[in-house]
Order: C-alpha cells, then structure tokens, then sequence
C-alpha cells in the first residue's frame, strides 16, 4: 500500500474519531437522551460492567416486555446504590424524574447526572433540568 493512501486513511479514522463537541454540548445530549426515555420496571439485577469500563448497569424487568439494561453511568453513585435490587422504577418520557418504590419508599428524585464532567457548571443552565424543576431565570 501506497504511504500517502495509508496516512490519509488514518487521518481520516483519527477525525472520525474525535468528538468535537464542547462538555456543555456533551452534558446537554446526556439529558437529553435520558429526558426522552421512558422505563418502568422491577430492578432484577445491578451491576458494574467490567467488561465496558465499569458502566453501572441496572437491568429492569417489565412484566410484557421483558429485561431492558439501563446505564446508569452518568448518574452519581449515589442514586445508584440507593436504587436496590427489587425497586419499582418509573420514569416517564420528557421527564428526568425518577419514581422509586419498594415497601416502605415512595419517592420521585430527579435525576442528577453526577458522573458527567461539568455537572456543577451546566446542570442547572440545562433546559430540560430547568423545565422539569420549574426553574425561572
């Protein structure tokens, strides 16, 4: 193979691989994409994926359509030791509510996104956090 051809091809791969955007623009896709999903379950198992650089994996079981992973990686450690094997999850679609039951517990806690770079300088400027909490500016 021809040297030009080749380094072109590995330029190529190295700006395929690079993520231009800024952490605000990474944080905000993050709420994003957990602002519009929807789960609802019992949590049957939780776990750090150490095969995937430690994800925190919490896999709900719906009663129709069976297990769903969730990754909850970006959500600090705590929420994720708070959520106990056998819990009810809810969590709506356009919400970053979570609605946690188990005997005894009721609970809606938003959710917090403490695993992601930046959470203390854009959580609270994001606007899906700010709807959701009815923050004004």
């Amino acid at each position: 193979m021809d040297l030009k051809v080749f380094f072109s091809i590995v330029f190529i791969f190295t700006l395929l691989a690079c993520d231009n955007r800024s952490p605000k623009e990474k944080f905000d896709k993050f709420v994003f994409d957990e602002y519009h999903s929807k789960y609802d379950g019992i949590v049957v198992q939780k776990y750090f994926d150490k095969k995937d650089h430690n994800r925190h994996i919490i896999q709900i079981e719906h009663k129709t359509f069976g297990i769903n992973k969730k990754d909850f990686t970006f959500q600090s450690l705590q929420l994720f030791d708070f959520i106990k094997v056998g819990d009810t999850l809810l969590k709506d679609n356009k919400s970053i509510k979570l609605r946690i039951k188990r005997i005894n517990l009721d609970t809606v806690i938003p959710l917090d996104f403490g695993n992601v770079k930046g959470v203390d300088l854009y959580y609270w400027e994001n606007q899906y956090v700010k709807q959701e909490l009815n923050i004004d500016d």
